[in-house]
């Protein structure tokens, strides 16, 4: 296990030895020393340990308390060494797509790191400068990507970079393949693999999103965690192999709830069983082949994902099925608030009692049509309350003296805000459950993947209200926003949902990171896995079952018309010869 080096260790041991008073062990170079092992405890053990040794440094003035306190203070050392030689080596592999998807995984990761485990990120060289600076927590793995990150990057402007503009199909084949392309040049990095080999990873944690990183853990043979909020390719249903009713299990993509109506059930089974996912399987399945197994398949690579952490709740997300691998972490992502900066704090005290809404489309988009500026810009400047709005781009001529405009915004820190009355949003899992946490009423206005269920299920709760992006008018979205302002239902709704929320024996990161280190300790968790995944589809399905009764009915059936037709032939038979001899 890592710990500390030997020359780390002599130097606190050495400090021990030759200083000559207790105050100068408890000095700042002597804390210092402790510092990276000081730094993998809890939050709340530092406090308590940081004040129990100003307290040692005050007391300790006497040979007696001397002696006391080196005992104290090596049992400490040793303490904190144990602390520090408990931590392992994680590897993260992330969807080069989706900053949104990213944030979930840092934020795993920085909860990891701050329980004493090494994070490493696999992320193209171009990119590893820019993520340090973000990122200063983990450690990176860089690879060459030969360009495959700006044409994603450029994709995925192309594609998302407007709000309201749909992915059209090309884009997701394009996007596909070049996702495909970056794999393949992570997977053949022969430097990058003998790097990962080498140091050792207990665990590969990745978004199905981008199937690689569970290549890549079954290649090196590693346990493998996925995050999730839905896996818009199928895989993970026969991966876990919980069944999925879609009867009452809407498809993310739509807005429907779990009470469907039949023309919903009709569309839902079409485009649960007529998706896209066969086009990543084909492109993936090659590259399992060559780097797992000649027999193997995408589809079987990700079936050996031994843990699935769900972004998901109980009290937002329709009630389903689910196996003991899928843990629900929905609202990992929802930190502590922390206090808004002078200029924030002015603005949203001056908003009085009507308070202030917050407005944000999240991190892929980057700007709006000019004609949807306007219609945005009309709505709120209507409003008696202050909007905070994440925009980037030209400034709306329409805007009003209440809307304040910011490239970026502290998103969760404003919605915790005491005078944030709504939130007008595109319905993402992030800003959704940070809204539900801090029981904040919500605007959606959804603009594809899982944000049209997301919407519904806020709908459904009574959370909020849905508009179409596309065709919403100013007054419509006035009106929107002041019904769930002025409207207490929704107020009473968003605080009694967070309330229920927030009470959990452990919060979902607590959760995570729980199951997380579970995995590290034990290993691969095939008693959690449901021979399900193992089974063919015919058995699956029970379809010999259904085979062999239905056989054995039909020769039950079949030995019994037999029969009678041949008594009723030995009875016709008898009856016609002695007709005969009459």
């Amino acid at each position: 296990m890592p710990g500390y080096d030997f020359q780390t260790i002599s130097t606190i041991v050495c400090s021990f030895i030759f200083h000559l008073t207790i105050s100068e062990w408890l000095s700042s170079p002597f804390l210092r020393k402790l510092a990276p092992a000081f730094g993998t405890l809890p939050a709340n053990k530092q406090v308590v340990l940081r004040n129990s040794l100003e307290r040692m440094k005050r007391s300790c003035m006497g040979i007696g308390p001397k002696l006391r306190c080196s005992a104290f203070l090596l049992v400490l050392l040793g303490l904190l060494i144990r602390h520090r030689s408990s931590a392992e080596k994680v590897l993260m592999v992330p969807a080069p797509l989706a900053e949104s998807h990213w944030m979930a995984l840092a934020k795993i990761g920085r909860a990891l790191a701050s329980n004493g485990h090494t994070v490493a990120v696999v992320f193209p060289q171009d990119t590893v400068e820019k993520r340090r600076a973000e990122w200063p927590d983990f450690q990176y793995e860089a690879f060459q990507d030969q360009g495959t990150q700006t044409r994603l990057n450029e994709i995925q402007h192309q594609a998302f970079s407007t709000a309201g503009r749909k992915e059209p199909a090309n884009m997701f084949y394009a996007r596909t393949g070049e996702m495909m392309k970056q794999c393949a040049l992570i997977l053949g990095d022969s430097k990058l693999e003998h790097r990962l080999r080498a140091s050792q990873y207990r665990v590969v944690i990745s978004d199905p999103f981008f199937p690689c990183g569970a290549i890549l853990s079954a290649h090196l043979d590693i346990p493998h965690i996925a995050v999730l909020r839905g896996d818009s390719y199928f895989l993970d249903q026969k991966a876990t192999g919980v069944p999925i009713p879609l009867s009452y299990v809407p498809y993310l993509g739509f807005d429907f709830t779990d009470d469907m109506t039949f023309r919903q059930r009709v569309w839902n089974v079409i485009a649960s069983t007529l998706h896209l996912g066969h086009v990543v399987s084909n492109a993936f399945d090659g590259l399992a082949r060559t780097y797992v197994g000649e027999v193997e398949t995408l589809q079987s690579a990700i079936s050996r994902t031994d843990l699935w952490l769900y972004k998901t709740d109980n009290v937002l997300d329709f009630p389903r099925p689910s196996m003991p691998n899928m843990v629900q972490v929905g609202g990992l992502n929802v930190l502590e608030a922390a206090p808004l900066d002078e200029d924030m704090e002015a603005f949203f005290q001056s908003s009085g009692d009507d308070g202030v809404v917050v407005v944000s489309f999240g991190s892929n988009v980057k700007t709006m049509s000019t004609e949807r500026q306007e219609v945005f810009a009309a709505a709120f400047a209507r409003l008696r309350q202050k909007v905070v709005w994440r925009h980037t781009g030209e400034k709306p001529t329409g805007l009003g003296n209440n809307t304040k405009l910011l490239a970026w915004l502290p998103q969760n820190d404003l919605l915790a805000h005491q005078k944030t009355r709504a939130f007008v949003t595109h319905a993402g899992s992030n800003g959704v459950y940070e809204a539900l946490h801090h029981g904040v009423p919500m605007v959606c206005l959804p603009l594809g993947g899982d944000q049209p269920g997301n919407a519904a299920r806020v709908v459904a709760r009574g959370l909020g209200v849905k508009l179409d992006f596309s065709t919403v008018t100013a007054d419509q979205l006035y009106q929107a926003i002041i019904h769930v302002v002025t409207n207490t239902s929704y107020r009473e709704t968003a605080a009694r949902l967070s309330r229920l929320h927030r009470d959990q024996p452990q919060s979902p990161m607590e959760r995570a990171v729980w199951w997380i280190e579970h995995v590290i300790k034990h290993g691969r968790l095939h008693h959690l896995r449901a021979r399900a995944v193992e089974l063919p589809w015919y058995q699956y399905y029970l379809l010999d079952v259904a085979a062999f009764l239905l056989a054995v009915c039909a020769a039950v059936l079949g030995t019994a018309w037999y029969s009678c037709s041949l008594f009723c032939r030995k009875i016709c038979c008898k009856s016609g010869a002695k007709l005969k001899s009459q």
